[in-house]
């Protein structure tokens, strides 16, 4: 994973209430407990209004915000209670892959038209014919054609204006969650642009070869502006305060009338009950999720796609060979083009581009296109009691997808098929599986190809605790500790090297520099340390 971490500020307590219990009361109990400079705010359009963000003072550090945390998951009135905060890494690589990674296979296919030949890239169109969109577009008995009718919303960085948009694309009915107004259209809306392109950009290619086609041209992109660029770092598909606007920006596009379709989630970082709470209403709305698997993050995935209502996509090249930057893990549910793909681009008119942002963005595009051929409701009609449309479009989209060589327990189920999406059968309702449980815990949940014993006596030998305690303090502290693995490499470095027997001296030399831990997690260590 990338180095270049900021270090992590609190920007809310997110609490969740139990039936009976609303802001004034929690408001009072911050009140008596902090005094005054904390607030208690609604989360926005939020329909059971049951959620509130309580935002700190400036200044609160990460460990007393998870302590806080604790205290009022521990009142009657509460349901759960989780620190959200603003922590920013670069998506940028340091280098390039030196060495061959023992999680690909090299290959390369022969998919589509386009995919098994050097110089497979160099068409703008190379990724709509990888997925064989053509062929999607031409299948008869649909009930319309390229994505007519879906809503799509687009949680970004706005956009900027661009001839490749499209018709279709709609700023109307966006919102910007950063400025607080309706002007989605902003100087720093690049990613927005390129991944709205390859959404629903329409087939301009008979006029210039120079352009760049949509997956599903006459669906209806909203932008919702949730993220920005930091300092040097120009691609804002990892963020800063982003889980709570993406949090906001979910639940606003389940208001809008009609309300979006699909979700096209090109970013993410750390894990935010808030935001899972609003992707899993989103789910149950009969919204299709999709969401980025991450960039150098290596086999961790990152949130929202590491959830399991979250449809996450791995990235791949013309070629048909995962892309070398791309994260995965069992989270995965399959790959698509993510390397080398064009997209719209303000000073170069189009330009090609890295990053599983642009599998997510195909991905919405076959989202879009499998619901306008198939009808909407004619879907919520045939699975109308039982299975949800994303796990339906799930199922559809993993087991048409061509397989490969490469681990589907990193991968996800093989390369997607827009016309093999299409002409799937439908699966009847009993035969539809729903999301997969997580049974793990945060940290298991994070490191899920590690086995959990030998996680767990990695995880006691760095926190220099009784191997028989680990579980307890994972049970009771398993979130701040998750967080502290995702925010700080040497404490993530140590764990790691503990694998090593031989480097056992460094882990034990490093103790002294663990982070900054809660009190509650700090008392938990004393009275459980192994020496």
């Amino acid at each position: 994973m990338a180095e270049q971490f900021q270090s992590p500020r609190v920007h809310a307590i997110v609490v969740l209430l139990k039936a009976g219990y609303g802001q004034d009361w929690l408001g009072r109990w911050v009140f008596e407990r902090v005094g005054t400079g904390w607030s208690v705010c609604p989360v926005p359009f939020h329909p059971r209004g049951d959620e509130f963000d309580v935002v700190p003072q400036a200044g609160v550090e990460p460990a007393r915000a998870w302590d806080f945390a604790r205290e009022l998951r521990a009142l009657d009135g509460v349901v759960d209670a989780e620190p959200t905060f603003e922590a920013l890494y670069e998506e940028s690589a340091v280098q390039g892959p030196t060495g061959a990674d023992p999680d690909i296979t090299p290959r390369s296919l022969a998919y589509g038209s386009a995919g098994g030949t050097a110089d497979a890239g160099s068409a703008c169109d190379w990724s709509v014919k990888f997925v064989q969109a053509e062929e999607a577009w031409a299948l008869p008995d649909c009930v319309s054609r390229y994505g007519q009718g879906i809503r799509v919303g687009h949680p970004d960085s706005g956009y900027r204006a661009h001839p490749e948009l499209g018709a279709d694309f709609n700023p109307g009915p966006g919102w910007d969650f950063i400025n607080g107004d309706s002007a989605t259209e902003n100087v720093q809306g690049d990613h927005g642009l390129e991944t709205a392109s390859v959404i629903s950009s329409a087939d301009n290619r008979s006029e210039n070869e120079r352009s760049i086609t949509g997956i599903a041209a006459q669906a209806e992109v909203i932008p919702l502006r949730v993220t920005k660029p930091h300092s040097f770092v120009p691609a804002p598909v990892l963020f800063e305060a982003g889980a709570t606007r993406l949090r906001d920006a979910i639940r606003y596009a389940l208001t809008l009338e009609p309300p979006c379709h699909v979700l096209s989630i090109s970013l993410g970082w750390l894990p935010d009950g808030g935001l899972h709470r609003a992707l899993q209403d989103a789910v149950q709305q009969n919204v299709i999720v999709i969401a980025a698997a991450g960039n150098y993050t290596g086999r961790i995935v990152v949130w929202p796609a590491a959830y399991p209502e979250a449809i996450a996509m791995a990235a791949c090249n013309a070629q048909g060979a995962p892309w070398w930057g791309s994260a995965r893990g069992p989270a995965v549910d399959a790959t698509g083009p993510g390397e080398g793909v064009w997209v719209a681009n303000v000073a170069q008119y189009v330009a090609q581009s890295d990053g599983t942002s642009f599998a997510v963005a195909t991905i919405a595009g076959i989202a879009a296109l499998w619901l306008a051929y198939h009808g909407r409701d004619n879907l919520l009609a045939r699975y109308a009691g039982g299975p949800l449309l994303s796990e339906v479009f799930r199922q559809v989209l993993c087991a048409s997808c061509t397989s490969w060589e490469q681990d589907p327990g990193l991968w996800g189920a093989g390369l997607v098929n827009a016309r093999g999406c299409l002409q799937a059968p439908l699966p009847d309702p009993a035969a539809v599986q729903g999301a997969p449980a997580v049974a793990a815990g945060p940290v298991e949940e994070t490191f899920p190809t590690i086995p959990a014993p030998r996680l767990h006596e990695s995880l006691a030998r760095v926190l220099g605790v009784k191997r028989a305690a680990i579980e307890p303090i994972l049970a009771e502290h398993g979130r701040e500790l998750r967080f502290w693995l995702l925010t700080q490499p040497d404490f993530r470095r140590a764990l790691a090297e503990s694998f090593i027997p031989a480097m056992e001296p460094v882990v034990t030399a490093q103790r002294a520099a663990l982070p900054p831990f809660s009190d509650g997690l700090h008392e938990a260590l004393r009275a459980n340390a192994s020496t």
